[in-house]
């Protein structure tokens, strides 16, 4: 638990975590302005914080969670 909140987000964390919203965002025409698209952001720092560090896992984690499905 302690690494999950001590995680640091620098210039390369948020570029993985702004690459993978960016697809899955442009996936569903969505704008970014959209409150999905805060909800997706949310879900994908805690998945981030849960381990899924690149762009591949980030990305898996993504698709088999079920509340980004539903949006």
């Amino acid at each position: 638990m302690q690494q999950f909140l001590e995680t640091t987000f620098g210039p390369e964390e948020l570029d993985i975590l702004d690459s993978v919203l960016e697809e899955w965002r442009s996936r569903r025409g969505l704008p970014k302005d959209s409150p999905d698209v805060e909800l997706a952001a949310a879900v994908m720092l805690n998945l981030f914080r849960e381990g899924n560090r690149t762009v591949e896992t980030l990305k898996a984690a993504a698709s088999e969670h079920r509340a980004l499905s539903d949006l």
